[in-house]
């Protein structure tokens, strides 16, 4: 069995923009039913076949990956043996609208970094793309951290999905907007401390508030040997 080539998060982003060049790409996506064929011309399962095309894409140029058991755990791919390290996440949105996917759940994306807060290091491979005529077309692609895609917002120190007082989502900025009110956060300090300061502004947050910044921070140290 030939062995598969380990690649990075970075290596991936170069090669699918630079020699696949996947800006320039044009495709379609159809259903085949009955022996009766129809082009797909919507938008809500682009995501989720772009996801299954970028497996394909990952498995025959022969590289090492690896996906959860439930395709709704995070991440979408590891890149490496270790599920710590080499996280990588998919997402796509319209690029005639503003990125309104989720990045996460609040509660569970809180909650785990409280055991595995090497999460933080994970890759997010975005994805823009138009759906014209039922021609597919990727507009523009990024690699970012999750502080790179996220902010405050106008009432919150991190923008979330909010409905009725209660959290459900974190939910990225307009990054790439050259009229952007609130910038991305710097760095991932920057982007837990946000964190830390919305748990204590929402009830739902009260039973893992309590010095949640702090034992994010031991945790870090005590599973990579570095300090945040």
């Amino acid at each position: 069995m030939t062995e598969k080539k380990k690649v990075t998060a970075s290596e991936i982003y170069d090669l699918l923009l630079n020699e696949f060049k996947i800006k320039e790409q044009i495709g379609s996506i159809e259903i085949i039913f009955g022996g009766i064929s129809a082009k797909y011309n919507g938008k809500d399962a682009i995501g989720d076949l772009l996801q299954q095309w970028l497996t394909e894409w990952l498995t025959q140029k022969g590289f090492y990956f690896r996906q959860p058991a439930n395709t709704l755990e995070f991440p979408d791919f590891f890149l490496t043996e270790k599920s710590t390290t080499g996280l990588l996440e998919l997402k796509t949105f319209n690029a005639e609208a503003s990125p309104a996917f989720d990045i996460a759940n609040f509660d569970s994306y809180c909650t785990s970094l409280l055991t595995i807060p090497e999460r933080i290091e994970a890759d997010y491979l975005i994805l823009s793309y138009k759906m014209i005529d039922a021609e597919l077309s990727i507009d523009n692609i990024w690699l970012k951290k999750v502080w790179e895609m996220t902010s405050p917002s106008g009432q919150d120190p991190i923008k979330m999905q909010v409905k009725r007082n209660q959290i459900y989502n974190l939910r990225p900025c307009t990054w790439y907007s050259q009229k952007l009110k609130y910038q991305p956060f710097s760095n991932k300090i920057d982007f837990l401390k946000a964190i830390s300061e919305t748990l204590h502004l929402y009830p739902q947050c009260d039973n893992y508030k309590e010095k949640w910044l702090e034992k994010v921070m031991i945790k870090y140290q005590e599973n990579t040997g570095v300090k945040l």
